[in-house]
């Protein structure tokens, strides 16, 4: 079943939606249904509360009033989600109903738009082209290219893979040449030490995007897309926890030794 938050923050453009015999996303949209949806708020630059803006809540049960009467609405339509921190922040979606079938025929800001300014939020551990192919794996699922989705991720995770054991080879005596043989889950393995645990808890996800790229279909690589990309906003955010923690400390350790009593 898709809810509210999938249809809005995670359903490229032109994608149908079998809907739910409940009716209750078709209520929804339809602005007859009261909902809130957590996600991020372009405008804020952080992650909001959103609210529908709707009339009073209709009786959708079989056996209701208006349950017939919203089956039977077809057509073009369009909703907004207003930001419950800003009310003048708002994001506006446009859709079609067909039968069973809602498709998404519009939105502003984009799913890339919002995506890419909550991913802005790791540019300080992201170089440029770390951010680069995040940007573009965004930007092809919001567009509906699955396959290529993929490509970029994958090379994200294999730049954090890569970046990791040049950043720690000589502490730990690695041989480079190696390195370089292992597969990636053996690679992994020699980094455990030195990545986030989502990441190392969560390895297979590089099985997942090669096999996405080699294997599986448009649809499939797009169903995918999201949890992959929350997984690697995980590692992201461990990341800079981590590297925050350790200026800190650093601050606090250069305080006391310039601190004269």
């Amino acid at each position: 079943m898709t809810t509210l938050e999938q249809f809005a923050f995670q359903t490229p453009l032109y994608a149908k939606l079998t809907l739910p015999k409940d009716l209750q996303l078709k209520g929804i949209l339809h602005g007859v249904v009261r909902a809130n949806v957590d996600g991020h708020c372009p405008s804020c630059g952080k992650a909001s509360t959103f609210y529908t803006t709707n009339a009073a809540k209709w009786d959708l049960s079989p056996q209701g009033p208006n349950f017939v009467r919203l089956k039977k609405i077809q057509g073009f339509d369009d909703f907004t989600l207003t930001c419950s921190r800003q009310s003048q922040h708002k994001l506006k979606f446009w859709y079609l109903f067909s039968g069973d079938v809602v498709t998404k025929v519009g939105q502003h800001p984009s799913v890339a738009d919002i995506a890419n300014d909550e991913a802005a939020h790791y540019r300080s551990i992201l170089n440029k082209s770390d951010a680069s192919e995040l940007h573009k794996a965004i930007g092809l699922a919001a567009h509906g290219v699955g396959i290529g989705s993929f490509v970029y991720l994958r090379r994200l995770f294999e730049r954090v893979i890569y970046g990791r054991f040049a950043e720690f080879k000589e502490a730990e005596g690695w041989d480079e040449d190696a390195f370089l043989t292992l597969r990636m889950d053996e690679k992994i393995r020699l980094l455990k030490d030195h990545i986030p645990n989502f990441l190392y808890d969560n390895r297979k996800m590089y099985s997942i995007l090669s096999k996405g790229i080699h294997e599986l279909s448009e649809e499939s690589c797009l169903k995918a897309f999201e949890p992959l990309r929350l997984s690697i906003k995980i590692i992201l955010e461990e990341d800079k926890k981590k590297q925050e923690e350790l200026a800190l400390k650093q601050a606090a350790a250069e305080a006391i030794r310039s601190f004269q009593a």
